[in-house]
């Protein structure tokens, strides 16, 4: 009852063309409902279209009810968009390119890419052309999926609608689009022949960025790793931008160490990117990690093993325990032996935790390494270990903390026992 009611009521609406449009797109609700009353809708939406003096908002109105049957699955909008667009030829040039600029949206947002492209040619000013040629061409581009088949007959529509596209910074644009979508599905070899057609300089400078960014978080072929990081070399150089920063990571993960470190003594905030290396060679190539460090001066090196334990301690694994060990053994700072005690606790190794204690000369250090240690034995229920712990622990106040959470622990685990009981 009342959506009969409500489709009465658009008739209160006194411009025809919203009343048209209004019509047709209760229409198509009404179809995707499955309910009877879309033929109703869509008659008054053509009823109303009758009603417009103007013959240009006629068609308007008209491109809208095609687009709505579009939206309903009937087959007839098809052919009313060809119907109109014969209409819309004969009008003249200004009035003709922004009324198929209507048709091509409505085409694209009925995922009829192959129609919209078709009546981009009937557009006669170049740059609105171009412009929708790109609408077009995106469209494509996220079509990208699927059959290696389907996608090969893809890109051949693309590079077509490619050569439509001729004016900057249309073109270039476009091509920096097609190389991110290329980069995206593993089409290296045609990335690599895209970016050679780049003019553009700003496209040049974006386009340097996404294959960085390529490099950098993605496990490519080091075929492909090699051509893609040489292309990005040689524009970067030709344009005068600095990568090394990129560089510095990309060179990393690679394997390339060597050029890792060179790249990495042109960084300005060198520990900020010191870190990223780091923790990349530890999600990603954590067997370069050790050789990374040794390459590395001292003070760098103190920086990437911090940077290694925080790693370690917020992902603890026995498995990189070889690393912790080589950091602790070669690396002189006391700080960085208290982070290989936490991680050594953190994957149950107390034995090898109270070892590393005994390398520290610091007694504030000292006091944290065995308060943690107390804390871990304490947490697993070993209260007479962690008692004969904080025996050695020089800093009162900490031995004070400590001795006070052990009593408490062992109150509550008797008020436990006697609650068995």
């Amino acid at each position: 009852m009342l959506i009969k009611e409500a489709l009465a009521s658009v008739d209160a609406i006194q411009s025809p063309y919203i009343r048209a449009v209004t019509y047709a797109r209760i229409g198509a609700t009404l179809a995707l409902a499955k309910n009877p009353l879309y033929e109703q809708a869509f008659k008054k939406a053509f009823d109303a279209a009758e009603e417009i003096d103007n013959p240009i908002e006629i068609l308007k109105a008209l491109l809208a009810i095609a687009f709505y049957l579009g939206k309903a699955k009937m087959k007839s909008s098809k052919k009313m968009f060809r119907q109109l667009a014969e209409d819309i030829m004969i009008l003249p040039k200004k009035t003709r390119d922004k009324l198929f600029r209507d048709l091509i949206s409505y085409m694209l947002q009925l995922g009829e890419i192959d129609e919209a492209f078709y009546y981009s040619e009937y557009i006669s000013n170049e740059k609105l052309k171009n412009e929708i040629l790109v609408n077009i061409l995106k469209e494509y581009l996220s079509t990208l999926v699927g059959e290696k088949i389907r996608i090969i007959y893809r890109i051949r529509k693309i590079e077509l609608i490619l050569d439509h596209i001729n004016k900057e910074p249309y073109r270039s644009y476009a091509i920096a689009e097609i190389i991110k979508s290329y980069l995206k599905i593993g089409e290296y070899d045609r990335a690599i022949l895209m970016i050679k057609e780049l003019k553009s300089k700003y496209w040049l400078k974006q386009t340097v960025k996404e294959v960085l960014f390529y490099l950098k978080h993605k496990d490519l072929d080091k075929k492909y790793a090699d051509r893609l990081l040489t292309v990005a070399i040689e524009i970067s150089d030709n344009l005068g931008i600095d990568i090394n920063e990129d560089l510095a990571v990309i060179f990393a993960i690679n394997g390339d160490i060597a050029h890792s470190v060179e790249a990495l003594s042109h960084v300005s905030d060198k520990e900020q990117k010191l870190i990223e290396i780091m923790k990349a060679l530890m999600e990603r190539r954590p067997g370069t990690v050790i050789h990374y460090l040794q390459t590395l001066d001292p003070k760098d090196s103190e920086i990437a093993s911090k940077a290694v334990l925080n790693y370690l301690i917020d992902n603890p694994s026995p498995k990189y325990s070889s690393i912790a060990r080589y950091i602790s053994e070669k690396i002189e700072s006391e700080e960085v032996i208290v982070k290989a005690v936490q991680y050594y606790l953190k994957i149950g190794q107390v034995v090898e935790a109270a070892r590393m204690t005994s390398k520290l000369k610091s007694r504030k250090l000292r006091s944290l390494a065995l308060g943690d240690i107390a804390h871990y034995l304490l947490k697993n229920n070993k209260i007479g270990d962690a008692l004969d712990l904080v025996m050695h622990v020089e800093d009162p106040k900490l031995s004070s903390v400590l001795i006070s959470e052990i009593l408490v622990k062992v109150i509550e685990d008797e008020l436990k026992k006697e609650h068995r009981v």
